[in-house]
């Protein structure tokens, strides 16, 4: 469902995105013009895997996985999508999403016409340095979990829960706070494992006081020392 928002306030979300924040204002301005913004209802999909890549979505307000279906029909939860962050196919000018996009709470989110970002990076080649770099870091964190599909369950948790602290996590008096509501089969979709394996292996990680579970389905890690030591574990 299409909401209204002032390219005002669409400006001011461009500018917290690093990938826009050097831009002087009148071309963000130029951008948001060209905007449009959805709220999407929890757990509704904003586009789905094989779709045309016709848009370029930024997240406003609330939370996104991405997911992967398998030819077996199993959903791999690909990455994270958090307040300020780019995501789908058309950021890389990709025909078709390789992957799902689902709203995991009621979310805000802006988007533009794939045409309008092309011509938007060719009037700023600065933007596209940046966007090459990013979708780099994306790459290589997405390598890095596809390398330990083949290691222990709690290694792959371990990297998991490390990599959504880097990312969003909020440092707090008793640990790192990952500020995302995760349910455990979120977390075996990322792990590539099944839901009782996953509960197994946050209720070690809790006894072992490494993390702590909060309510809401927010998590606490309050020993990131212990966690890096499981997931460097061979």
């Amino acid at each position: 469902m299409s909401v209204a928002l002032s390219p005002t306030s669409v400006v001011e979300l461009l500018k917290r995105l690093p990938l826009f924040n050097s831009l002087p204002e009148r071309d963000l301005l130029w951008l948001a013009d060209r905007t449009r913004v959805d709220h999407v209802e929890h757990d509704a999909a904003i586009f789905y895997q094989g779709d045309p890549c016709e848009r370029v979505c930024i997240l406003k307000e609330g939370q996104v996985k991405i997911i992967h279906h398998d030819e077996g029909g199993r959903e791999v939860i690909l990455e994270m999508i958090s307040s300020g962050e780019v995501f789908g196919g058309s950021v890389l000018f990709m025909p078709r999403h390789p992957a799902t996009a689902k709203a995991m709470d009621d979310s805000k989110v802006v988007s533009f016409s794939s045409d309008i970002y092309a011509e938007f990076l060719s009037a700023h080649p600065d933007v596209t340095i940046k966007l090459i770099r990013m979708l780099g870091m994306r790459l290589h964190s997405m390598m890095g979990l596809q390398v330990l599909a083949g290691e222990r369950v709690e290694r792959r948790v371990a990297h998991i829960l490390l990599k959504l602290a880097s990312r969003v996590g909020r440092p707090e008096a008793d640990g790192v706070l990952i500020p995302i509501s995760l349910s455990r089969q979120d977390l075996a979709e990322m792990a590539g494992t099944t839901l009782e394996t996953t509960i197994r292996t946050m209720s070690r990680f809790r006894a072992q006081q490494i993390i702590k579970t909060l309510r809401g389905g927010y998590l606490l890690i309050t020993n990131e020392e212990a966690l890096r030591q499981v997931a460097n574990k061979t």
